[in-house]
């Protein structure tokens, strides 16, 4: 529960962690985390955005302050900002002790009438957390804290210090040319900022697993582009409505990635009429690599993302990943390998693809599924069945009729049938 009432904030502090360590290359990554927090509070309007020793305060460009709709925003889809390690809206001063004191004359008691409306209230506990980064400020940071303290408690006698977890918490930066006072901190995602560790192409299906395998990425700095298999009509239209309101969702937190949708059943009939049924899923999985391997060459994606688990389902197996990944001559990338479902699923409900892949829809694993799948096979095993298909003519064939899907609008046009540079995709 969010119990901060609206402030009239004039800035954002943004914090974070992993980039800081990039040494002579971190510029390139505050910028595009920058970039990021620009596209993703578009809504808020135009940000001047400063670059001050390790932190990065955003001020609104036209306006005076930030509104409580602009506030309620950031509050919504700050959480899952890839690079951002925390956020704070605040109060961007002079960096004097006059003027930090005058903000919190003016607000602290604000802040701590909403921190009593509380129910249930909790522990009734309080710290402030000051960092200098100019030493010439005439106070060292214990030396601030005391001074607020004194005057806090004393206004507010019901309060007790706790340095370590205290619940009502105010955090000042003093920097070299400005202090910011906050009372509230918006935790992000962490990691890298999207776009600065190259592009992937994933395996979108319908489960928990797959939009959550590429929100991981994103996290680790990959712009995402995806693909996604059917077998209609076996499965319904509404299967691709699905996979395209989780793609749209998910491409909130990147710049827009591109969707493919594959109709995989010309390769699954052969594999049903042709090959042993326990072999079927592995086959399958394998067709898919093969494709996903050509059209990640035709996007300049560096690696092939799953949503696998391992030991999840019969696919899963050491052995049988092994065997489905000799399919593919790129990296093939597994973030959610050692992750359990309850993981999955609360980073699934974070990011918002939880009530889209919660629906029913009847997927391309599920045609012509085995009732006995195989759970360690044998490569040569799986070469000498895939000897009684035309390979590379039913990928040819898939291909043919694969559309590229804008998630935005719904609008397909075939793949076939798109410039690709000064040239047309070659099937």
């Amino acid at each position: 529960m969010i119990w901060q009432p609206f402030l009239p904030y004039n800035a954002l502090i943004v914090r974070y962690n992993e980039i800081g360590t990039k040494g002579r290359n971190r510029l390139a990554f505050e910028e595009a985390l920058g970039e990021s927090l620009q596209r993703v509070l578009s809504p808020v309007g135009k940000l001047k955005i400063l670059n001050e020793h390790g932190r990065l305060f955003l001020l609104p460009e036209y306006k005076q302050h930030f509104t409580a709709e602009d506030i309620q925003l950031m509050r919504d889809v700050l959480p899952t900002v890839p690079g951002l390690s925390s956020l704070s809206p605040g109060f961007y001063t002079e960096p004097t002790l006059e003027a930090i004191e005058a903000v919190m004359v003016q607000w602290f008691d604000t802040v701590f009438e909403a921190f009593m409306a509380q129910s249930p209230r909790p522990a009734l506990t309080y710290a402030m957390r000051a960092r200098r980064a100019d030493k010439k400020f005439p106070m060292t940071t214990d030396e601030l804290e005391r001074y607020f303290a004194k005057q806090i408690i004393s206004a507010h006698p019901e309060l007790s210090i706790d340095l370590k977890k205290a619940n009502l918490l105010v955090e000042v930066e003093i920097r070299y040319h400005q202090a910011f006072i906050s009372f509230e901190r918006i935790y992000g995602a962490g990691g890298l900022p999207v776009g600065t560790a190259g592009g992937v192409l994933a395996l979108l299906s319908g489960g928990f697993d797959s939009p959550v395998a590429c929100f991981q990425m994103m996290r680790r700095g990959c712009s995402v582009d995806y693909v996604t298999f059917h077998s209609e009509p076996y499965t319904p239209p509404e299967y691709i409505h699905k996979i395209t309101s989780i793609a749209r969702q998910l491409n909130n937190y990147q710049p827009r990635g591109r969707l493919v949708a594959v109709n995989l059943l010309p390769a699954q009939k052969e594999i049903r009429d042709k090959c042993r049924s326990r072999y079927r899923t592995i086959l399958y999985r394998r067709f898919m690599l093969r494709i996903a391997n050509r059209l990640a060459k035709l996007f300049g994606s560096k690696a092939i993302v799953t949503g696998e688990n391992l030991g999840q389902v019969a696919s899963q197996t050491l052995d049988n990943m092994a065997v489905i990944e000799n399919a593919s001559d790129m990296l093939v990338l597994r973030p959610l390998l050692t992750f359990e479902k309850l993981e999955t699923v609360a980073i699934a409900e974070k990011i918002g693809t939880f009530n889209i892949s919660a629906q029913n829809i009847p997927d391309s694993c599920t045609v012509f599924a085995p009732d006995d799948p195989a759970t360690s096979a044998r490569l040569d095993f799986i070469l000498f069945e895939e000897k009684a298909l035309d390979v590379e003519g039913l990928v040819k064939q898939c291909l043919e009729s694969a559309v590229i899907i804008n998630p935005d609008t719904d609008a397909q046009h075939l793949l076939k049938d798109l410039p690709v540079g000064d040239r047309r995709f070659t099937i």
